[in-house]
């Protein structure tokens, strides 16, 4: 979409996703959650929730899981393609994040005594999101579903030249469309001893684009002031906002 409006890209991916659909881990708690469905469940990423359904396909788990789901379950979407990915498997979406956050998860369950009751979640930060343990402390049990976790890129040097160029003033703008590929990209800045360079690279002339208010959020945390991000959090409506600033035709 950039090169289609003449926008030269440089490719630095700062992650990779690691398929946890066949770890016994997954499976244990699939079979137990068909046996025993949560009264709420929280999905929080589409693709988190197809792979998990498709891993419960294999194991023959999908038709228990699902009917028990849809017997008496709530289930909570964080954003739209948690809501479409839940939908498509014929699930009712009982509540969604209207801005697509955790917090706004936790503050709307916060409503609910959730003291004698189970609720599950689909995990989507291998470091532990802070919202996990809110809800832990929150539910009578709290089940974790592990179906992929994003870490570290094999090969960090794309993504190390891509600090360089930024540092170097040769790039007007940097798009981030995931939490962790923020805090990878400062990850690696800071093996590269580019940290406090980056952090004020995006401060000033370098645009720090993210993809909506919780990958915002993120570049927050590593110290930058105002990251842009589209409303609607889409990845088009990103591309043209972004095309729009560095053409000075943004409002």
């Amino acid at each position: 979409m950039f090169r289609d409006r003449g926008v030269e890209v440089v490719h630095g991916p700062t992650m990779r996703t690691v398929d946890l659909s066949d770890d016994d881990v997954l499976r244990s708690t699939t079979s137990d959650l068909a046996e025993q469905p949560p009264d709420y469940l929280i999905v929080t990423t589409g693709m988190g929730m197809r792979r998990w359904l498709e891993a419960a396909a294999r194991w023959q788990l999908d038709t228990p899981l699902l009917a028990g789901l849809a017997a008496g379950t709530r289930v909570v979407a964080r954003g739209a393609k948690a809501t479409s990915a839940a939908r498509g498997a014929g699930l009712e979406v009982w509540w969604k994040a209207p801005k697509e956050t955790m917090q706004e998860i936790v503050d709307h369950l916060a409503a609910f005594d959730l003291a004698a009751v189970r609720v599950a979640v689909q995990l989507f930060d291998p470091e532990g999101h802070p919202s996990t343990e809110i809800l832990r402390a929150m539910a009578g049990d709290l089940v974790e579903i592990p179906v992929y976790h994003w870490a570290l890129p094999h090969d960090p040097g794309p993504a190390g030249r891509l600090v360089q160029a930024v540092v170097a003033g040769e790039v007007d703008a940097v798009t981030f469309t995931a939490q962790p590929a923020v805090h990878n990209l400062f990850r690696i800045a800071g093996s590269l001893s580019l940290r406090e360079e980056l952090r004020a690279a995006l401060n000033g002339p370098v645009v720090a684009s993210c993809v909506g208010p919780v990958c915002a959020s993120a570049a927050t945390e590593e110290g930058v002031d105002a990251p842009l991000w589209p409303d609607p959090p889409r990845l088009s409506a990103m591309v043209r906002q972004v095309v729009a600033r560095l053409a000075g035709t943004d409002s």
